[in-house]
């Protein structure tokens, strides 16, 4: 069964989608939260796909979009993660009241696991536990390293000849070069936000980060650390050779194998 839908946040209407099946008797729920510039699809449809194995099994999934994304009105929002923790706020009170959730994991990518992070932190939510994907940190070290990482990138595909030629015709676009070199410098202090003395929802998490992704160093150290001080539940696992948005089957693949055994050990 899929339904579609609006929920308010503050003046915005967010559109979401509903995965469920006759057979979630068991009240377990799931919210995807999507990454910067994105949508309910999810990297390369990934939460789509996981929504419809999720259904399979019996736990019922709401993706929805952030105001100013996809379908949702509102402007979005850039320089702060702050809007995006409000619209998760009222995201999970939508679900847990139209769809009788019992129990609910949330399921964060990059700018989404960060907000989701930060959700639990600010609210008392009922919310069993959370599994997040390249989580990034707000230290301005993670900035430094993803604006070099590319810049490599980039000097990587100039090499191509189809590079040259588009270099020597002028085809290059370096206004989006520099926007998006500009918004990895800026990763850090996008995800900041005022933290509490107090950890306001404290579940078991799981972190979820590609080996090549040149945030993962810095990003475990900051995690384990803010876990270990407010004696949250963690685990951090590391996809071989996968980038920051997972971008093979192979990979996409590993993290739904990963994911549904640990909503298997946490739904005991």
């Amino acid at each position: 069964m899929v339904e579609s839908g609006n929920f308010a946040s503050n003046d915005n209407k967010l559109s979401y989608v509903y995965t469920g099946s006759e057979r979630n008797t068991s009240g377990t729920g799931v919210i995807f939260v999507h990454a910067a510039d994105g949508n309910r699809l999810g990297p390369h449809r990934m939460f789509v796909e996981f929504a419809q194995r999720l259904s399979h099994a019996g736990i019922a999934s709401m993706r929805f979009d952030m105001r100013g994304c996809g379908d949702s009105t509102g402007i979005i929002s850039r320089d702060s993660i702050e809007p995006d923790i409000e619209d998760l706020v009222y995201g999970v009170r939508c679900f847990v009241a139209r769809y009788d959730i019992k129990k609910l994991f949330l399921f964060g990518i990059s700018r989404g696991a960060r907000v989701s992070f930060a959700c639990l932190s600010q609210y008392d939510l009922p919310i069993d536990g959370a599994i997040l994907l390249s989580a990034p940190s707000p230290n301005i070290t993670a900035g430094v390293k993803s604006a070099s990482y590319r810049l490599k990138e980039y000097f990587e595909k100039c090499k191509s000849p189809e590079s040259l030629k588009k270099l020597i015709k002028g085809k290059i676009h370096f206004k989006q070069i520099v926007q998006t070199l500009t918004f990895a410098f800026n990763t850090g202090r996008r995800y900041r936000y005022k933290e509490h003395q107090n950890f306001a929802t404290k579940c078991p998490l799981l972190f979820i980060y590609g080996q090549k992704d040149p945030i993962t160093t810095d990003a475990r150290v900051f995690y384990s650390d803010r876990c270990q001080k407010f004696e949250i539940p963690h685990s951090i696992i590391e996809i071989e050779n996968a980038n920051h948005s997972f971008f093979h089957y192979k990979w996409k693949e590993l993290i739904f194998e990963h994911a549904e055994k640990w909503f298997v050990d946490n739904l005991k």
